[in-house]
């Protein structure tokens, strides 16, 4: 993607959050930034909170991003885990017996789902603060330093956002992290759970 259009892509973003129009639309926006894994993983440790450094609000854009896609990809398996509970719960309501493993799988299963949607609402809180700071910095810049695409790129957030920003930072940071986590385990209980179902019969 050429110079030019990475600037529209986040110039389009920041101009969601200074629209201040919803987290939704601000994340239909953010979702639009390309990110690879390698950059990625340099983004999430180039931004560990450090008061003693400018942070560029591009920085923070990749970073936010880097931690919807992670979201987003234990959310495929949140749901994937949802409807194998689901179908383990209906065949142990039947007339026969469960089984220890299915009792044991569907109490897994649920202990995990709800540490999930725990992170899911965490991360809800984080994402809403962080926009609302952005916003406010936005507000406050003068005319000179008047949000633009030219300037996208160079747009440094200021001391006292940033001071506001960085424990939003380490909060998206351990959600970022906990889903990184968690996400092997609930694939491995959705394995286990479509091993159960296939013994089952079902």
């Amino acid at each position: 993607m050429s110079s030019d259009g990475e600037k529209k892509i986040y110039f389009l973003f920041a101009k969601e959050i200074s629209n201040s129009k919803g987290t939704a639309k601000v994340l239909e926006a953010l979702a639009e930034i390309s990110l690879g894994e390698k950059e990625e993983a340099t983004i999430v440790k180039e931004t560990k909170a450090r008061e003693d450094v400018p942070v560029d609000f591009v920085t923070i854009a990749k970073f936010f991003r880097a931690s919807q896609k992670t979201r987003q990809s234990l959310n495929q398996v949140y749901e994937e885990s949802m409807a194998k509970y689901s179908k383990v719960n209906a065949m142990t309501t039947g007339k026969r017996r469960p089984t220890e493993d299915e009792v044991k799988l569907k109490q897994t299963l649920m202990d995990y789902i709800l540490k999930a949607e725990g992170i899911f609402e965490r991360n809800d809180l984080v994402d809403e603060s962080l926009i609302k700071e952005l916003n406010r910095f936005f507000e406050s810049l003068d005319s000179a330093e008047k949000l633009s695409e030219a300037n996208i790129f160079s747009l440094y957030i200021s001391p006292k956002t940033a001071g506001l920003i960085y424990p939003l930072l380490d909060k998206m940071r351990d959600c970022y992290q906990e889903y990184g986590k968690l996400q092997p385990t609930l694939k491995r209980l959705n394995r286990i759970a479509d091993f159960i179902i296939e013994d089952a019969g079902t």
